[in-house]
């Protein structure tokens, strides 16, 4: 994979990034972290993400850090025939805006709810969801086993939590400086799950149908 030469670009710069990939936020570089990260970057982990949630048209789905609403969309075609349902939650206003502009008619329909919501305090009930996923989201909370322990509340028992990341892209940005407001560490993430109560932690090395390489963490409760 070509790497973008970081080096070259100034700090403020860097720093501006860096920021709005933990949050995303609007102007210049908001726009270019959503088209360059979210969009393209992005999209194979959350079509591959979904895929590994093996949903049924029946199941109640949650994702974390939606951002433009890739894989919401992705999980809605599984569930858009059944009693099923997809709730999205994400930290930025601005993604719930274009999440919510792109997915309008699936909202209209009721098979799609997304909030503005931390992971860390979820205005979810408990044992609601059948499969929860997220994509380059763990990095950036703040209190892991928190956020963890939350969402195994909400998940129902027996329930699956997937976690998609592509590694050779966090080395880049961790190299770079522009991960420098997360921690990308899976050993520690992974010890955050087993902390809050999650068992059957799995780590796996995979490849998508075209070939590209990417990692997975699974967990049930």
């Amino acid at each position: 994979m070509k790497r973008f030469p970081f080096r070259m670009v100034p700090g403020f710069l860097k720093d501006s990034v860096a920021r709005n990939l933990r949050q995303p936020r609007g102007g210049p570089v908001g726009w270019l972290v959503n088209k360059v990260v979210f969009e393209d970057k992005n999209k194979g982990l959350e079509e591959n993400a979904v895929k590994l949630c093996n949903i049924s048209k029946d199941d109640m789905v949650l994702e974390v850090g939606f951002g433009p609403g890739i894989g919401i969309h992705e999980a809605f075609m599984r569930i858009k025939d059944g009693k099923g349902k997809v709730i999205g939650v994400d930290i930025s206003e601005k993604m719930l805006e274009k999440a919510s502009r792109k997915l309008r008619s699936e909202i209209r329909a009721g098979k799609v709810e997304l909030l503005l919501a931390n992971v860390a305090k979820l205005p979810l009930d408990s044992d609601m969801f059948d499969h929860v996923f997220h994509c380059n989201c763990y990095y950036f909370w703040d209190d892991q086993v928190a956020c963890a322990e939350e969402l195994r509340r909400v998940m129902k028992q027996g329930a699956k939590i997937v976690t998609v990341l592509n590694e050779e892209a966090l080395m880049v940005g961790n190299e770079s400086g522009i991960l420098k407001y997360g921690n990308t560490n899976k050993e520690h993430y992974m010890d955050s799950l087993k902390k809050a109560g999650f068992h059957n932690i799995d780590y796996q090395k995979l490849k998508s149908e075209r070939g590209n390489p990417f990692s997975a963490i699974f967990a049930v409760k």
